[in-house]
């Protein structure tokens, strides 16, 4: 049994076990925050670098942001973390202009120092939707977003993405976040360096684009050489619902690409269709615990057998990386610790192989300001990736968006 499906294992039955006391005691549980709370995302938009700090005249467990990405901090969209109502508040000698957004369940976010709002008082506001511009009115030194989150009106540390963001640096420039708060996209959705796509399998990458929504078909524009043929073809007709990553592979290694999807939230099941050069097959289950939450899921060849496996980052300060190798109609078992510090939260994370040996490895653009955006590889052996190395010191600065590939 694995750590990660073990420890799941025993949160679940010791919950059950509380439930069952408070059942036969007639207790009332008191509400445990974590539960309620909904999937916090960055209070500022997609793609945008910022660096936060916390200092011990701070209120509650607020952390303050700055942009770290050669942007100005002043002046920029501040944008809801998730979907509530919003209410307009002014505190001249303290807050200054602030909105408070109500998330149900217990759950508030307090956003302070606006320039301006952007939305009505009482407007119910969506995930990732501009709710005010970043400015320092009130009792501020300097523009900054000031993020709290509460629950019942106590402040708890800030957790994004299901990640939390203490033990909070007590200067700017220590730690970073990058936001993926794209208004509705996917879970990592972001983080997308590519994956192969040569659905037809004549050595040909092709397009393909999924619908998801209300219809979740799939369609796909196969490559002639010198264009995509004419009107695309639906290949799959429910594939990808909103929220899951959507990916492509050659899992079962017949030399044409399939597709994937990683659910991720607290189920983290994958499936995938086949393809059949001429469309994909049904969705099947290929694996039931992998890339929960938030965690970034990829795909390549790690071990150098012909067929794609499955690989997630866990994306946060411990920056681990499991894999789960394909067997050619699953990916095997339970997924394996390859490398324990790679790719942390902030980065961005891709598979390629970059020495040529037929294995994937593992790359992470650091993405920060020309002094500090690194490139680093860690070599695939075909059972672990080796010691990460730098392989380039100034490459995709701050919001750039890199890319993989021969």
């Amino acid at each position: 049994m694995s750590r990660r499906y073990g420890d799941t294992l025993r949160r679940s039955l010791v919950a059950l076990l509380l439930l069952a006391t408070a059942v036969l005691t007639g207790a009332v549980a008191k509400p445990v925050p974590a539960l309620a709370a909904p999937v916090f995302k960055a209070p500022f938009p997609c793609g945008q670098r910022w660096t936060y700090s916390h200092h011990s005249a701070e209120v509650r467990q607020a952390l303050d942001f700055v942009r770290a990405d050669g942007g100005i901090t002043g002046g920029t969209p501040q944008v809801a973390s998730a979907a509530g109502v919003a209410r307009r508040y002014s505190q001249p000698s303290g807050a200054g202009n602030y909105v408070v957004i109500d998330h149900g369940g217990g759950w508030t976010t307090y956003y302070f120092h606006l320039s301006s709002y952007s939305v009505p008082d009482g407007a119910y506001v969506q995930q990732g939707q501009q709710i005010g511009v970043t400015g320092s009115t009130g009792n501020s030194s300097g523009p900054h977003v000031h993020y709290e989150q509460l629950f019942n009106g106590v402040g708890q540390p800030i957790v994004i993405n299901g990640v939390s963001l203490a033990p909070y640096p007590g200067q700017y420039q220590q730690r970073f976040l990058v936001s993926d708060n794209c208004s509705g996209s996917s879970t990592g959705g972001r983080y997308l360096a590519g994956s192969p796509t040569d659905f037809t399998g004549d050595g040909r990458d092709d397009v393909v684009a999924f619908s998801k929504g209300a219809t979740n078909d799939v369609y796909v524009s196969s490559s002639t050489g010198s264009s995509f043929a004419g009107t695309s073809v639906k290949w799959n007709d429910f594939f990808g619902l909103d929220g899951e990553t959507l990916l492509s592979g050659d899992f079962d290694g017949d030399g044409k690409d399939d597709i994937v999807t990683f659910t991720h939230g607290t189920l983290a099941d994958v499936y995938v269709a086949l393809s059949t050069g001429a469309a994909f097959a049904g969705a099947t289950k290929w694996h039931d615990w992998f890339a929960p939450n938030a965690e970034i899921a990829a795909v390549g060849d790690v071990n150098g057998d012909g067929r794609d496996d499955i690989v997630a980052f866990t994306h946060d300060t411990a920056g681990d990386v499991y894999v789960a190798l394909s067997t050619g109609s699953s990916f095997a078992g339970t997924a394996v610790k390859w490398h324990e510090y790679f790719s942390i939260a902030g980065e961005y994370p891709a598979l390629g192989d970059v020495d040529g040996d037929g294995r994937d490895d593992l790359i992470t653009f650091t993405q920060g300001p020309a002094t500090a955006a690194d490139v680093i590889v860690a070599l695939s052996t075909g059972t672990a990736f080796g010691a990460a190395q730098t392989w380039h010191d100034l490459f995709a600065v701050g919001t750039e968006q890199p890319r993989v590939g021969d």
